[in-house]
């Protein structure tokens, strides 16, 4: 049974803080006075949450992913009721406790306890079912003497464990939680994951929102990706994870590399290098890559040549090669290629740069990615639980191990 459904929930934002003010103003008199909306985004507006739909289930834990400013705060403040959508609907069966903001809700003066009473009476608990809260909530907590100190004292960590022990002792069929564990130590990690698969078991519906491959790996059958306020991706929690460790940051313009060519060094000229998968169209960890480079000869040369593989921001050289066997290369145009049979590579992009070195005196021929832009390809790992902890560690590279 759905326990929450969602249907073209969209929110927009404004870049400009005047001109948002003076929308506001307009959306106000708009709900009063009989006017219809404008049509499409007005001027510096843009949707932080577009057309996002999905349902959850009892006893079902959905992971909503991306990457930062993909829109998922303000996806889980719209279904906590802290924001107005603009377009869409949300229709929660039963009662929802949301921890999205660190704190959020408490009164930073008065002590933990008293904050305890305060939620407590907002759920319309009366004293007895109060005084059970209190002492679930100390349990769990283990907050100890800091319990009768204002929360202005706490720690962030102390902040986190009040606010998940009093969301998880207090009785909801939805739970929504977002980043909050991820201040917590270790063991209140644990605790708090162990304590929401209890939850589960016994038919509560989570709505997870975490960077942490391990815990919604640990807590979520199923994750939707969300790319500029848009559904990317849905499917199983490992699945979506891998797309978005894997993604190539391509789509931040910042980082592609500028395209000009460097001058010429000597008779040869390195017109491009690429790389590609020799089984089908994706070039994956662990299969064959052929790299190819053409060039432009003026004349008949004996040469080396190698290549290089570098990250993306090309901070990080990972590896080189070079083929120290002498080849004669033609005037005119021509290719040189190699085959790495199983690239250990982890999803990402990266680049590739070359040289073309004279057999005699050693010295470069031709240069490729040093001074102008270099190649660049991107690599995919089929998606596991250990892949998604590899690529969340920043791996660059896989072993090939034999074990015992």
């Amino acid at each position: 049974m759905s326990v929450l459904s969602v249907s073209g929930l969209s929110k927009k934002y404004c870049r400009s803080l005047r001109r948002a003010l003076w929308y506001g103003m307009q959306d106000i008199a708009r709900e009063v006075l009989p006017v219809s909306p404008p049509p499409g985004l007005r001027r510096d507006e843009f949707w932080a949450v577009d057309d996002v739909s999905f349902e959850l289930r009892k006893g079902e834990a959905l992971a909503i992913i991306g990457r930062n400013g993909a829109g998922k705060s303000t996806l889980l403040k719209m279904l906590a009721g802290l924001l107005k959508p603009d377009r869409g609907e949300a229709r929660l069966r039963g009662k929802a406790q949301a921890l999205i903001e660190l704190g959020i809700g408490f009164d930073p003066l008065l002590t933990g306890r008293e904050n305890v009473r305060v939620g407590a009476a907002l759920q319309g608990l009366d004293r007895r079912a109060t005084a059970e809260l209190q002492e679930k909530v100390i349990a769990f907590a283990e907050l100890g003497d800091f319990f009768d100190m204002p929360m202005q004292s706490y720690s962030s960590g102390m902040r986190a464990r009040l606010s998940f022990s009093l969301a998880a002792n207090l009785e909801s069929d939805v739970l929504m939680v977002d980043e909050v564990l991820a201040v917590g130590d270790a063991a209140f990690q644990r605790k708090c994951v162990t304590n929401i698969l209890g939850y589960l078991n016994a038919g509560g519906a989570l709505l997870f929102v975490s960077h942490s491959p391990y815990q919604i790996q640990s807590l979520c059958e199923r994750a939707i990706l969300l790319r500029r306020g848009r559904v990317a991706f849905r499917g199983s929690a490992t699945d979506a994870l891998n797309e978005m460790l894997s993604a190539p940051p391509s789509m931040n313009p910042a980082m592609e590399p500028a395209r000009y060519r460097a001058p010429a060094i000597g008779p040869v000229v390195i017109e491009e290098i690429e790389a590609r998968a020799v089984h089908g169209e994706t070039i994956r960890t662990g299969e064959p890559v052929q790299i190819t480079l053409r060039y432009r000869a003026e004349e008949r040369l004996e040469v080396f040549w190698g290549f290089g593989v570098w990250t993306a921001d090309q901070w990080v050289h990972i590896a080189s090669e070079h083929d120290l066997r002498v080849r004669t290369i033609e005037a005119g145009v021509g290719e040189l290629s190699c085959v790495v049979p199983r690239l250990p590579l982890m999803g990402s992009r990266y680049t590739l740069r070359a040289a073309i070195i004279d057999a005699r005196t050693r010295m470069a021929l031709a240069h490729y990615g040093f001074q102008d832009a270099p190649g660049s390809f991107d690599v995919r790992s089929n998606a596991s639980v250990l892949t998604n902890a590899q690529l969340a560690a920043n791996a660059l590279v896989t072993f090939e191990v034999d074990w015992d």
